[in-house]
């Protein structure tokens, strides 16, 4: 198998690890935050497999192209969800609701027929999506997804930094900043780029994982705080 493809499987297993620390929390803790970030990171562990499966055979097959296609467009706004959930719950289902339906048109989005896929490597059919998939519901899906995702994990996490002055909002910050630079590393489709792109995702991951894990730990005291937004 080529680089790229045991980079996808590190970040596959990295993923999976950090889904089941999370939803391990959710079932001792029952926090609802716990249970969106453990999804999320579970549905990038899936996308990553996609990203495995297709760089062993050395071409994307048309369902796994698809199914990565929602799973990809899908993890920012579950992870934005999750950082909803956590800091600013009142508004959080509203949020959340909103993430479930953009995922759905996306979904609908991909059940079309994949175009030219062969043109372009393993790698850089991942940001040639609406090339291979020229649908107003992907273009729709992928936009909102990743645009709600980062504000609320960037924009969101920082004006609550800003009231609380709590560290773990700068580490969900950061995760999200990280992770705003892997479309453009994916553009650049060279062996440094691969290695760049798989990296930012393992590290954003596992500081956005870390983040919410000290958020976890917060005292009582300190959690009931956290249920005004703003004050996480």
């Amino acid at each position: 198998m080529s680089f790229g493809g045991w980079a996808a499987v590190v970040t596959c297993l990295v993923s999976l690890v950090l889904a089941v620390s999370l939803g391990r929390q959710y079932l001792e803790r029952h926090r609802t935050y716990q249970l969106w970030w453990s999804v999320a990171f579970l549905v990038a562990a899936l996308a990553a497999l996609c990203q495995t499966l297709a760089f062993a055979a050395g071409t994307w097959s048309a369902a796994e192209y698809s199914a990565y296609i929602v799973l990809s467009a899908a993890v920012p706004g579950l992870m934005g969800a999750g950082s909803v959930f956590l800091l600013y719950p009142k508004i959080a289902p509203y949020f959340g609701g909103a993430i479930v339906l953009f995922a759905l048109i996306t979904l609908w989005g991909a059940l079309g027929p994949v175009h030219d896929l062969a043109r372009y490597s393993v790698f850089q059919a991942g940001v040639q999506v609406t090339r291979t998939m020229p649908y107003w519901q992907i273009q729709f899906g992928f936009g909102l997804l990743g645009g709600l995702g980062a504000a609320a994990l960037v924009l969101g996490a920082a004006w609550s930094w800003l009231r609380s002055r709590r560290a773990f909002n700068a580490g969900i910050v950061f995760g999200g900043l990280v992770f705003s630079v892997v479309d453009s590393l994916a553009a650049l489709n060279s062996q440094q780029a691969v290695l760049l792109f798989f990296l930012a995702e393992v590290v954003g991951s596992v500081s956005l994982y870390l983040a919410v894990r000290a958020a976890s730990h917060r005292p009582a005291v300190a959690g009931a705080a956290a249920a005004a937004p703003g004050h996480a």
